[in-house]
């Protein structure tokens, strides 16, 4: 009896910790620590969990082979597989968000996402294209990218980019912003892709020391593009103040005017690699422990 239970403690704690991963997780999900999905496995804890995971598979696999359990072998070979195959999609997992003006082209670098999870050998999608129209309409909007000389329509709904896929997001107006001086004409002129539909938004140039405040102000009369700016250097407000499209606002020396406005596209784009071999493994991880299970019973 004794030598029995010597035999099991192996396969028992490693499956003692594969539920406890599984049920940590679940209540970390549950408790809105963190997102679901690829995101729970950037915790220490779980990844260390993961590594004595699989260091518990390796020795219940040479168990197995030396006690001759062809059962035990099958579960351990069926679960190591499934545990390389969520390595690999994770690793090889991206996930990212950016923002495109119409006339801008996406190109695969990392300053080109303003958020979003990349696995650790995961590229960045090369998928270069351009945007060329933007159809805002609520959260049924569209944009319309050209790959190739190819043009596609994309909406909210995940559609396929080579080896990727992209959705649109949403969609918001850019203003340009225009900043000058008499000394040293034009400083910057910059697209900024803020969402004046959320309220008030900040900004800043690298090249200037400034912070800008801006939201839509309520038309007056006819006047239909008018903003709320404000310019900042630390804690000063430099000027505060109704600044129409197109009207040069005097700052310290500068001239700041909102010179046109374009619209431009909230967009996503991943990249799951490996995601057939892991739903084929969990499939065969089950098919196997239920195997296992009616052959016990039937034993």
């Amino acid at each position: 009896m004794s030598n029995l239970q010597s035999k099991n403690i192996i396969p028992l704690v490693t499956l003692g910790l594969a539920l406890s991963l599984l049920v940590w997780s679940l209540v970390l999900t549950l408790a809105g620590a963190v997102k679901p999905g690829w995101q729970l496995l950037d915790l220490t804890v779980v990844r260390f969990w993961g590594l004595l995971l699989a260091l518990g598979l390796l020795a219940t696999l040479v168990t197995a082979l030396l006690n001759r359990s062809r059962t035990q072998l099958c579960l351990c070979l069926s679960a190591l597989l499934l545990l390389l195959a969520t390595t690999y999609a994770y690793l090889f997992h991206f996930e990212g968000a950016l923002s495109l003006a119409e006339g801008e082209s996406y190109e695969p670098y990392p300053t080109s996402f303003s958020s979003g999870h990349k696995g650790g050998l995961a590229p960045f999608p090369q998928a270069p294209f351009t945007l060329t129209r933007v159809e805002p309409d609520g959260k049924k909007g569209r944009a319309v990218i050209v790959q190739k000389g190819i043009g596609t329509e994309i909406d909210t709904n995940w559609r396929s980019l080579g080896s990727n896929e992209i959705r649109f997001k949403g969609a918001a107006l850019a203003p340009l912003i225009v900043v000058s001086s008499k000394e040293k004409g034009e400083l910057e002129r910059s697209y900024v892709k803020v969402d004046l539909s959320q309220g008030e938004q900040v900004f800043e140039f690298d090249t200037l020391p400034y912070q800008f405040l801006l939201r839509r102000d309520q038309p007056k009369g006819e006047e239909k593009d008018l903003f709320h700016l404000e310019v900042r250097r630390g804690k000063l407000s430099l000027f505060e103040g109704s600044a129409r499209l197109g009207q040069k606002v005097a700052v310290q020396g500068m001239e700041v005017s909102i010179n046109d406005q374009r619209k431009f596209a909230l967009l996503e784009i991943r990249t799951r690699r490996g995601l057939a071999a892991l739903q084929a493994a969990a499939v065969l991880f089950a098919v196997v422990a239920v195997l296992a299970v009616v052959r016990r019973k039937a034993i």
